[in-house]
């Protein structure tokens, strides 16, 4: 039985690296191309019923786990207790950011998968299977980082992830700088996504938590990044492993470049694992000192709010 598992796993998992270009490539032939050409002429338009504007704004984008819809019961508390910490501002946790076009899993044809996967998950049998909601997110990953692919795909989310702030009361042309909170995956589409959001007047500082990114052209227009990570988080180093430029031998890639003018920062958080029950959102886990590592996570988000200066955009 666990051999055919494996096999249809090998499978799926193939089809996922082959076919996840797919659903950006359609989405820009059939209607994507005319949706940002009248964005980009037409400009962002503010929502007259829209709420009173913040005075800061944040998105979060979620880790490769997610099924899109709704967040954890985790990352809820976290961003609950995020806009507490942070009363003036205002955050944005309704984006799928594996998704083109902001479809969750669960509102397509396939939701039936999707479903049976997280059933299965729900219940830790059979461990392998759950795996494939991962996979699929992790392929739109690979999309994103990938230079023939990823300018399609990034665009798209980043209209998804301005037209969401426009209906939070963000005000197009105002020039005020928002946040992108990337976990795990998460970090490579706020990535992905800060070039073109920088093009619609819409600058854009990253925070990454344990995320796993590339070298992308969207770090040209990060104001800042600042990349929190666990001691105990090895799966972050995928992304330095992965793409070659986030390696010291290329000075001169976006990375290199956004890492020798400053505006990417690193910071070690505490022993902290990449997900679980000792991950960054974890509540029952505790460091020395008697934090959570919830709450060491959200005081780190917090301060490196805080400190971020007022850089200008590069590029």
């Amino acid at each position: 039985m666990i051999g055919s598992i494996l096999i249809v796993v090998v499978i799926l998992v193939g089809l996922f690296v082959l076919l996840s270009p797919l659903e950006s490539l359609d989405w820009w032939a059939s209607r994507g191309e005319r949706q940002v050409r009248d964005m980009l002429g037409h400009g962002l338009v503010a929502r007259p019923d829209g709420p009173r504007p913040a005075a800061h704004y944040m998105v979060y984008l979620s880790g490769v786990g997610t099924l899109g819809g709704e967040l954890s019961r985790r990352e809820q508390a976290f961003l609950d207790a995020l806009e507490e910490r942070l009363p003036n501002s205002r955050v944005v946790g309704d984006i799928f950011p594996y998704s083109v076009e902001n479809l969750a899993l669960m509102q397509r044809t396939t939701a039936w998968i999707w479903g049976f996967l997280e059933r299965m998950r729900e219940v830790h049998f059979p461990r392998l299977l759950p795996m494939l909601i991962n996979l699929r997110n992790i392929a739109q990953v690979l999309v994103s980082a990938d230079p023939r692919y990823g300018p399609t795909f990034n665009v798209g989310l980043a209209r998804e992830i301005a037209e969401a702030l426009v209906r939070q009361g963000y005000r197009p042309g105002s020039g005020q700088p928002i946040t992108l909170l990337g976990f795990s995956g998460g970090a490579q589409m706020a990535v992905g996504a800060a070039w073109f959001l920088d093009k619609l007047g819409i600058p854009v500082d990253v925070i990454s938590l344990g995320g796993i990114f590339g070298d992308d052209p969207g770090l040209d227009r990060v104001r800042r990044l600042t990349h929190l990570t666990g001691e105990a988080d090895r799966a972050h180093w995928l992304g330095v492993i992965a793409f070659p430029g986030r390696w010291p031998t290329a000075p001169l890639s976006y990375y290199g470049r956004a890492k020798r003018q400053g505006r990417i920062v690193r910071r070690s958080i505490g022993p902290i694992t990449h997900g679980g029950e000792r991950g960054y959102l974890a509540r029952r886990a505790h460091v020395p000192d008697g934090r959570s590592h919830a709450e060491v996570t959200l005081d780190a988000v917090v301060q490196a709010i805080d400190d971020t200066p007022a850089l200008p955009a590069s590029g």
